[in-house]
């Protein structure tokens, strides 16, 4: 959860700098795989009744191949805006659950380890971009 106070937003805005587990903003290894702490970044300022965040996420994320299933992994920094609409009985912003949100949205359906893999083999499952089957 990052959590933060409007009243600590000051006219020249609020920057944050932190290290987080995914956990933290409620993410699980199922919805994205992230093998290091969230490097959250942003710079948060008032305008009118509402906040606008500019937010820049760096982590190293694991995924699998599409077509061969090899493990890769890729540290990738990823920039995300919101704005939260404050009334007066609006003590803070919770920026966690808007990451979480954005983070699950942009996680590619589809990697691959190379634009030629060369995938396994459909008969014997061996990895056609280590070694050629026998099939």
């Amino acid at each position: 959860m990052i959590k933060i106070s409007v009243r600590d937003i000051t006219s020249a805005g609020l920057d944050i700098d932190q290290s987080i587990p995914k956990e933290g903003i409620g993410l699980s290894s199922e919805e994205v795989d992230i093998r290091s702490l969230l490097n959250v970044k942003a710079h948060l300022e008032k305008v009118d009744n509402f906040v606008i965040v500019d937010t820049r996420i760096k982590a190293e994320f694991g995924y699998l191949c599409s077509r061969c299933l090899e493990e890769l992994y890729t540290i990738q920094e990823r920039s995300y805006k919101f704005d939260f609409e404050i009334g007066p009985a609006c003590e803070f912003v919770d920026l966690g659950e808007e990451i979480r949100q954005e983070m699950i949205l942009s996680n590619p359906a589809k990697v691959l380890c190379s634009k030629d893999c060369k995938g396994i083999c459909p008969h014997c499952g061996m990895n056609l971009n280590k070694e050629q089957c026998k099939c």
